[in-house]
């Protein structure tokens, strides 16, 4: 299946070599000096081009996530056959921008609106995590703040790869997750009286968390969230009162049991990496 966003350009600032020829650096030491760093918990992406050809692998901590080319995917033993002269550049990533360079090869970019900067606010308060895309620039974001790339100059029009749906479909996925977490964290120890106590004390920052108003409830480690509250207004208020909650309770986030929510693409983008 052709991939809709190929080849990202990525950030060479680290980078250990690029566009090395293999006539001078043989596909077997290459394979074994990745070998070699992927033992030692590589995070990056390696390219691969010959004429017009090319492959792209990305590791995340030491996990080989896989191969593709603008066709699909394909495996190392075909990119040895298929490149057998190619140019070759390694570059170590950040290991949240190599998970963003492997999740977004598979999709559609999204035209935004709003030009650069004036998308800037907007990307900060959605908690935006995924690439955005303007001119030649690409950068990387995880819960609302660039991690990697180059921004976009002013005036240029955007695109984005979200890691989460877009619109309603993606608010509706960060409120599931939520409610999944408040249960998991209820499960370890009971929330409900110093969820509605931080709530007094955060309504005046976060009116939706009221408990008069009963817009933003939890009971019996069930969250509730009546439709009509923006999602830009209860997604900072539930990170606000879950975070006043367990301090209160006097709990860290890695107390928890919580299973796979830590490897949700909603963990970040509801800004509990921060936690």
């Amino acid at each position: 299946m052709p991939m809709p966003q190929p080849r990202l350009p990525v950030p060479l600032d680290h980078a250990v070599y690029v566009h090395l020829h293999t006539d001078h650096y043989p596909w077997t030491e290459v394979t074994v000096d990745l070998a070699v760093r992927q033992a030692e918990g590589l995070s990056g992406v390696f390219d691969a081009q010959q004429g017009s050809d090319w492959a792209r692998f990305v590791w995340v901590r030491g996990a080989l996530r896989g191969g593709f080319t603008a066709a699909g995917d394909i495996t190392w033993p075909a990119t040895l056959a298929a490149l057998p002269r190619a140019q070759v550049t390694l570059a170590p990533l950040d290991p949240a921008v190599a998970e963003l360079v492997w999740a977004s090869r598979t999709q559609t970019a999204q035209p935004r609106a709003e030009s650069w900067p004036d998308l800037h606010s907007l990307l900060e308060r959605q908690r935006f995590s995924g690439v955005l895309l303007g001119g030649r620039a690409c950068s990387f974001w995880e819960g609302g703040r660039a991690i990697g790339g180059t921004l976009p100059p002013a005036g240029v029009p955007c695109t984005t790869l979200s890691r989460l749906p877009d619109g309603a479909v993606g608010q509706a996925a960060l409120l599931d997750f939520w409610r999944d977490l408040i249960a998991a964290a209820h499960r370890a120890a009971p929330l409900d009286e110093a969820w509605r106590l931080i709530s007094v004390q955060l309504a005046a920052e976060h009116p939706c968390l009221d408990p008069f108003a009963r817009e933003v409830t939890v009971q019996g480690g069930r969250l509730h969230v009546e439709a009509e509250v923006p999602s830009d207004e209860v997604l900072p208020a539930l990170l606000a009162a879950f975070q006043a909650t367990l301090a209160r309770l006097g709990l860290r986030l890695s107390d928890l049991p919580l299973g796979g929510l830590p490897a949700r693409p909603e963990w970040v983008a509801a800004g509990l990496e921060a936690l």
